[in-house]
């Protein structure tokens, strides 16, 4: 599938404010499964920046705006294809036995320990551990485990806000993708299965919606072996395929926040992102 996607992301501040210095990652990810084939930033004020890719393989700009400035708008423009084949994914006692090594556990140590972000109590892991019941074939424990989270949890805009941790999620049972996210993360690591953060975009269709399509969206990569990292949705409770638009993938949100950054002033600060996700034909025209 073809996609081109539009975000927008304003600052306005309520007195002037100077010496910004900003991180952003908002450029889709290129792989095996999702090509880019067209990237635009534009910011305004005017500003002197620079990429680099990060500890996790993002690109990640900086910019900098030294005059003082009473709004900060972030654009972008991404035009991309992507393209998942379904998979029959069987696992055998190797691959099982595999996951149980030392030398997995050292491999994916990043992905198996829990964060300030991903951190649920004895009790809850096993509360939820309990009612999936005893599964030792980690693709469907995945299955089961995004069925459940949204199953029990609502999904509530504004419940949460960018700070808040999985066992706060977990005893309010609301929140919206980055929070379904961080609480199945936890789970998947209690389990022994390495999983990470993936934000990005989610496609709902022209006369259709899912939830998360009208913000920056997360879901959750789980490692199987001989098969890689595997795409689950717990918001939407799918699999992540050709709906789904990588972004950036890493332990949390705190690893990727989509834009961030310091400024020199007194005054408060008000946000406002809108995201534009159409599907395009393979011979339709790019838009300007």
């Amino acid at each position: 599938m073809k996609y081109e996607v539009f975000q927008r992301s304003h600052y306005k501040y309520s007195l002037p404010v100077s010496k910004s210095i900003n991180h952003c990652l908002f450029k889709p990810l290129s792989n095996n499964n999702q090509m880019l084939l067209e990237y635009d930033l534009m910011i305004s004020p005017k500003a002197n920046s620079y990429s680099h890719i990060d500890y996790w393989g993002n690109e990640v700009t900086t910019f900098y705006i030294w005059e003082p400035h009473n709004e900060l708008l972030v654009e972008t423009k991404s035009v991309l294809h992507v393209q998942y084949e379904k998979r029959n994914i069987l696992l055998d006692e190797q691959m099982l036995h595999k996951m149980k090594l030392e030398s997995f556990r050292q491999q994916f140590a990043e992905f198996l320990k829990p964060t300030d972000y991903t951190t649920l109590s004895e009790e809850m892991l096993k509360s939820v551990t309990s009612a999936l019941g005893e599964e030792v074939n980690p693709y469907i424990f995945l299955q089961k485990l995004n069925e459940y989270i949204f199953n029990h949890f609502s999904y509530v805009p504004g419940a949460t806000h960018v700070k808040t941790i999985a066992s706060e999620v977990f005893e309010k049972k609301s929140g919206v993708c980055q929070d379904f996210s961080h609480v199945m993360l936890a789970i998947c690591r209690h389990a022994g299965i390495p999983a990470r953060y993936v934000s990005g975009y989610i496609y709902g269709g022209e006369d259709a919606a899912m939830r998360g399509d009208s913000q920056t969206h997360a879901w959750v990569e789980g490692y199987i072996p001989e098969y890689g990292w595997v795409g689950f949705d717990p918001t939407n409770n799918m699999v992540a395929m050709n709906q789904h638009i990588r972004v950036a993938t890493g332990r949390d949100y705190g690893d990727i926040t989509p834009l961030k950054g310091v400024y020199m002033g007194n005054g408060t600060q008000e946000l406002s992102v809108s995201i534009s996700v159409s599907r395009l034909k393979d011979n339709d025209k790019i838009c300007c």
